[in-house]
Formats: C-alpha cells, sequence, structure tokens
C-alpha cells in the first residue's frame, strides 16, 4: 500500500519546513479561489494539514478542524486508490444536498479545500481549482 503524503502533524513551524509557498503566495491564492462564483469558503492547506490562507464568506470556517479533515479525507482517497493499485486522485467531491466540498491535490506541497454553494456550476469551479492547483503545485 501506497503512502500518503497528507498528515496531520500540526504546527504552524512544521508547515514551512516542508512547503515552499510564502505567505503573500498562499493569499494571492486564497484571493484567486474566494473569485470563483460560488466559492463559499476556501482554505490553502499544507501537506502536514497546516492552513496557509483560509477564506469563508460568513466568517464560520473552523479552519484547523476543515484543514485536518480535509488532509485527512484526502489521505484516506489516496490509500483507498494504491489499495487498488490505481492513482493518487487530484480531487475528492464530498456532495451534500445543500453545498458540496472539493478537496483537490496540489502537488507535494498542499491541498486546495473550497466549499461550493449548490447553486454553482460544479464542473466549472472544479476545473478552475484544478488549474490553480496545477500552478501551486509548480511551485512547490
Amino acid at each position: 500500500m501506497m503512502r500518503s503524503k497528507y498528515s496531520y502533524k500540526g504546527g504552524p513551524e512544521s508547515a514551512m519546513s516542508h512547503c515552499s509557498l510564502r505567505g503573500e503566495d498562499a493569499r494571492s491564492y486564497i484571493d484567486e479561489i474566494r473569485s470563483i462564483a460560488g466559492v463559499a469558503a476556501s482554505a490553502l492547506v499544507s501537506c502536514e494539514g497546516v492552513v496557509l490562507g483560509k477564506y469563508s464568506r460568513e466568517g464560520n470556517l473552523s479552519s484547523p478542524l476543515f484543514a485536518t479533515m480535509c488532509a485527512t479525507v484526502l489521505a484516506s482517497a489516496e490509500a483507498a486508490c494504491g489499495s487498488v493499485r490505481i492513482q493518487n486522485p487530484s480531487m475528492v467531491t464530498i456532495a451534500a444536498t445543500d453545498s458540496a466540498i472539493l478537496i483537490v491535490s496540489a502537488g507535494e506541497a498542499a491541498l486546495i479545500a473550497a466549499v461550493i454553494d449548490k447553486s454553482a456550476e460544479l464542473s466549472t469551479v472544479q476545473r478552475q481549482l484544478l488549474d490553480i492547483a496545477t500552478r501551486i503545485g509548480g511551485e512547490a
């Protein structure tokens, strides 16, 4: 079984030791993500589960818990893929009746987690987030 690159080790000091994304870069990416139609909340999370940047329309994002859970979901998806010998997922979608959560791998450095309004065109948001994740992964 393949070992996931995502885990929660906690502490902001561990985020910078393995992630080359600078603070101003993280803010720029969060601003870009929040400009996508339908994004209600988002977080840029290091592979250790540390929040590098966040946005919430309503200000109610519990970022440490959200980051930890999203890193865990992506790690679990990677483990599931490894157990059946398929490539790691680039994205995990959690669909609820009122919204969706998209968790997008951004290379070895980070992941993007976004809460999407049900009214949004999900496939469009997925493409936009994948594009941003590819750029983040290219910087790391």
